[in-house]
């Protein structure tokens, strides 16, 4: 039987202004002194081209399983986050109350995604979807960091 690997729970934040940006001008963050849970996070995408302000987190999501990137259409890359079956219960009342809503899920301060929520989703996973199979592979391995 595989071991059961606990994974880092994954920050969601809703997004309250995103614009586009350049490296120089991301804040600095720091690992090991993350924004606290209740304040609000200015900070960058794993690219480096997009600010955003997010506000308090909205909750941690549990994950029990990422998926390597899966190649989807061209120029489009996949990874599937398979939530825990509290976090999977929370996120459909989650997307359900904010419809059309603008979320960033969290690692290290910075915005891995950042999705608009298009529909209630109740299946226990989030699909991720990235431009490069390089940023695919690091959103995997981000995503999937063992707790």
């Amino acid at each position: 039987m595989a071991p059961v690997v606990n994974l880092q729970s994954l920050p969601v934040r809703l997004v309250q202004r995103s614009q586009p940006t350049t490296p120089d001008k991301c804040p600095a963050t720091n690992p090991n002194a993350p924004a606290a849970p209740s304040d609000v996070l200015k900070t960058c995408d794993l690219g480096r081209t997009t600010l955003y302000t997010l506000g308090p987190e909205a909750m941690r999501l549990g994950l029990t399983h990422v998926d390597p990137p899966k190649s989807l259409t061209a120029g489009f890359y996949e990874v599937l986050l398979t939530l825990d079956p509290s976090s999977a219960t929370a996120w459909a009342s989650f997307t359900a109350a904010n419809l059309h809503g603008h979320v960033a899920f969290i690692r290290d301060d910075l915005v891995l995604e950042a999705p608009i929520i298009e529909y209630q989703v109740t299946s226990g996973q989030i699909a991720l979807t990235t431009q490069t199979v390089q940023a695919a592979d690091q959103l995997a391995q981000l995503a999937g960091r063992p707790a």
